[in-house]
C-alpha cells in the first residue's frame, strides 16, 4: 500500500498506439520499471490506457493522478506534440514540477520531476523536453529487441529512473513537506491554454 504523501510512483504520458511497437514498448517499459521500483517503494505506476476524452470526471481523475505521482514520465515520439491531450498532460506536469521545486527551495537544486524517455525522433525533441535532466534514450527499441526487463542495454537506465523516483520522494518525506496537499483541486490545462502554449513547445 502506498505510504507517505504520494499515491503513485509515476504518471506515464504517451501517445496511445494501435499497433505493436508503441503498445509493446509501453508494456515492457512499465513492467521493467515496476519490477525495479518494488525494491524501493510501495507506490505503483499510474498509466491511463484510454485516450483522454471530454468529461469532467475523467479529466479530474487524470489531473489528480498527475498531482499525486512522484514523477512524470514523458514517452516522446514526434506524434506526442501533435496530440492535444498530451499537451494538456505535459502542461499540467510543468505546473506540478514548478510547485515542487518552489516547495523544496534549495533542496530542489539539480532535480527534475519530469523524466523524458525518447522512443523515436531524437533530432526533433522540443527544447522543453530536451533541456530536462534524466533524459533516457530508448530509440533503439524495436519489436526484435529482447524484453526490456532482461535486456542488458536497458537494465541500468531503468534502475537509474527508479532510484531517481525514490530520491525525489525521500526529499519530501525527510523534510515533512506535503507536495500533494492541494491535489484535489488540481486540474489539467484547458483547451485555450494549450492552444496558446503549444507553438512555444514546438519551437526548436
Amino acid at each position: 500500500m502506498p505510504t507517505g504523501y504520494f499515491k503513485h510512483a509515476c504518471f506515464v504520458s504517451y501517445v496511445h498506439g494501435q499497433h505493436d511497437l508503441v503498445n509493446s514498448f509501453i508494456t515492457q517499459l512499465t513492467t521493467a520499471l515496476s519490477n525495479e521500483l518494488e525494491a524501493w517503494l510501495d507506490e505503483q505506476i499510474y498509466i491511463d490506457r484510454d485516450r483522454l476524452e471530454p468529461g469532467d470526471k475523467h479529466e479530474t481523475r487524470l489531473a489528480q493522478a498527475i498531482c499525486e505521482s512522484i514523477c512524470l514520465l514523458v514517452v516522446y515520439s514526434p506524434r506526442y506534440e501533435r496530440h492535444e491531450y498530451c499537451m494538456r498532460e505535459f502542461a499540467a506536469m510543468q505546473r506540478v514540477e514548478a510547485r515542487r521545486l518552489a516547495l523544496l527551495g534549495p533542496a530542489a537544486q539539480g532535480r527534475g520531476f519530469i523524466i523524458p524517455i525518447l522512443l523515436r525522433g531524437g533530432d526533433r525533441v522540443p527544447k522543453e523536453i530536451r533541456e530536462h535532466i534524466h533524459f533516457v534514450d530508448f530509440s533503439r527499441f524495436t519489436l526484435a529487441t529482447p524484453d526490456i526487463a532482461r535486456n542488458p542495454d536497458y537494465i541500468e537506465p531503468v534502475a537509474r529512473i527508479a532510484k531517481v523516483i525514490f530520491e525525489h520522494a525521500e526529499a519530501f518525506r525527510e523534510r515533512a513537506l506535503d507536495p500533494c496537499a492541494a491535489c484535489t483541486e488540481f486540474r489539467l490545462a484547458d483547451h485555450a491554454e494549450v492552444a496558446d502554449w503549444q507553438p512555444r513547445f514546438v519551437n526548436r
